[in-house]
C-alpha cells in the first residue's frame, strides 16, 4: 500500500489523475494535523481518523483523502482501510440522489484506499460559523432536505426489498458503526481523553434513567435498518453559505434508523444553544436574536425532513405503499419521540468524555454552566420524549426550561 505523504502528492497525480494541471505552481495544505505536529498547517482541525490533502493550481482544487489503518491523530484507534472505499461509493450514490448537497467525486484507487473528491472550501465548516454567532438562513432546510431525501431514496419504501437488503449487506460497516454503538450511548471511548466535566459524568453515570433510555435508543441504532444513514452528521461534517450546503465525511453510513441524522445534527444545534447562552455577544439583545435563530432551527429543520419525506413517499414510494392509505402519515406521527431521542443522546458524551469546539471555547465557570444547562435539557428531552405531540411543544419546552435554569443562577 502507498503511504501519501505530501511529497507524494504531485507524483501520484501525474500518474492517477493527470487531467489535473500541473504546469505552473500547485499548493498543497494539508487538512488538520500529522503525525509529530503540534499544529495543522491548514486551519482545520476536523477529523480523527483520515489524511486528507487540498490541491490546487489556482484554477482546479482538488481534495485527495486516504484512509489508513493506524488512526492519523491517535494510534490506539485502528480500523479497516475498505472504509474509504465505502465512503467513495456512498459519495457515489448520495451525489445521484442530491447533488446539490453532496460533493463530487473524481477517482478512486481501490489498492491504495485514496479517492478524489470536489473541494468545498469556497464554503465554510458550519460548526466554526455557528460558533462565531453567523446565522444561516437555509440551514435547517437544507439540511432536513438532504436528510429526507438520501434516507427515503435508500429504504425498502422506495427500493426493490431485494435491492434493499443488498444494500444494507454492502454498507454493514460493523467497525464504523460500533464505535458510535460505544461512543454515542455507552458514552465508552477509551481512545479520548477524558477532559469533560467530572461531576457531571458521575452523575450521568449513576442515573439509571438515562441509562435505560439510552440502552433503547442504542438497540434501535443497532437493529431498526430502515434506510442507509449518514452516521456521523454533525456541524463539523457540513460546510455552507447563506445559500449553499455541501455535506462530506460519510464513512460511518450504514443502514439504520430512520430518524437518526435529524436527531443526531439537530443535538450540534442543541449543544450550541447551550454554550450561547454563557458565551461573549456584542449585545444582550444579539444574544437572544441567536437563541431565537437556533431554536427556530431546531424546528425547521424536524418540519424540513417530514414535508419532503412525505413529499418523496407521495412522489415515488413503490406501489404497494402508494396504496398503503395512510401510512405515511402513521409513520412520520412516530419520528418525534426518536429525533428528539437521538438528538438528546448524542449530548451526554460532550459533557462527560470530550471537548467539542462549542464547549472548548468557554472557560471555567461559563463552562461548567453550560455543562450544566446542557445536562438539564438533554434529559429532559430524553425522558420526556413521549409527551409531546408536536416539535413546537419540544422546542417550546427547551426555552421554559433554559429560562428557569438562568433564573436559577441569578
Amino acid at each position: 500500500m502507498w503511504i501519501l505523504e505530501e511529497g507524494q502528492i504531485l507524483p501520484y497525480l501525474r500518474s492517477h489523475y493527470p487531467v489535473f494541471d500541473q504546469s505552473g505552481p500547485v499548493d498543497i495544505q494539508c487538512i488538520g494535523a500529522l503525525e509529530g505536529e503540534e499544529k495543522p498547517r491548514e486551519p482545520d482541525e476536523g477529523g480523527l481518523i483520515n489524511y486528507i490533502f487540498r490541491v490546487s493550481n489556482g484554477k482546479q482544487s482538488v481534495i485527495v483523502k486516504q484512509g489508513r489503518s493506524a488512526s492519523r491523530k491517535n494510534d490506539k484507534i485502528v480500523l479497516p482501510i475498505w472504509r474509504n472505499r465505502q465512503e467513495y461509493e456512498t459519495l457515489r450514490l448520495r451525489h445521484a440522489i442530491v447533488p446539490q448537497y453532496t460533493p463530487e467525486t473524481y477517482y478512486v484507487d481501490w489498492e491504495n484506499a485514496i479517492f478524489l473528491m470536489e473541494d468545498v472550501s469556497d464554503l465554510a465548516q458550519v460548526r466554526k460559523l455557528l460558533c462565531s454567532g453567523v446565522m444561516l438562513p437555509r440551514l435547517a432546510e437544507q439540511v432536513g432536505e438532504f436528510v429526507a431525501a438520501s434516507t427515503f431514496y435508500c429504504s425498502e419504501f422506495y427500493l426493490e426489498a431485494d435491492l434493499f437488503r443488498r444494500l444494507s449487506a454492502r454498507f454493514r460497516n460493523s467497525d464504523m458503526r460500533s464505535i458510535m454503538e460505544d461512543w454515542v450511548f455507552l458514552r465508552d471511548a477509551p481512545y479520548l481523553t477524558h477532559n469533560g466535566n467530572p461531576v457531571l459524568k458521575q452523575l450521568i453515570d449513576r442515573d439509571e434513567s438515562i441509562r435505560v433510555c439510552c440502552y433503547e435508543l442504542r438497540h434501535k441504532f443497532m437493529t431498526r435498518g430502515e434506510a442507509l444513514i449518514h452516521g456521523d452528521l454533525h456541524t463539523s461534517n457540513v460546510f455552507a453559505d447563506k445559500e449553499r450546503l455541501k455535506v462530506i465525511d460519510m464513512e460511518y453510513t450504514f443502514a439504520g434508523p430512520l430518524c437518526y441524522d435529524i436527531g443526531y445534527f439537530a443535538a450540534s444545534l442543541l449543544t450550541q444553544y447551550c454554550t450561547a447562552c454563557f458565551r461573549p455577544f456584542p449585545s444582550e439583545g444579539a444574544r437572544r436574536t441567536f437563541l431565537s435563530y437556533l431554536l427556530s432551527s431546531l424546528l425547521e429543520l424536524y418540519h424540513s425532513f417530514v414535508e419532503h419525506f412525505t413529499e418523496f413517499w407521495r412522489e415515488d414510494a413503490k406501489p404497494i405503499y402508494q396504496r398503503s392509505g395512510g401510512f405515511c402519515e402513521h409513520l412520520a406521527r412516530g419520528f418525534l419521540p426518536d429525533v428528539l431521542g437521538f438528538a438528546a443522546v448524542p449530548c451526554f458524551p460532550q459533557i462527560t468524555t470530550s471537548l467539542t469546539p462549542e464547549f472548548a471555547q468557554l472557560d471555567g465557570k461559563a463552562r461548567g454552566q453550560a455543562h450544566e444547562l446542557c445536562l438539564v435539557l438533554s434529559r429532559y428531552l430524553l425522558l420526556e420524549r413521549e409527551r409531546w405531540d408536536t416539535m413546537e411543544d419540544a422546542v417550546q419546552a427547551i426555552g421554559a426550561v433554559t429560562q428557569i435554569y438562568l433564573d436559577c443562577l441569578e
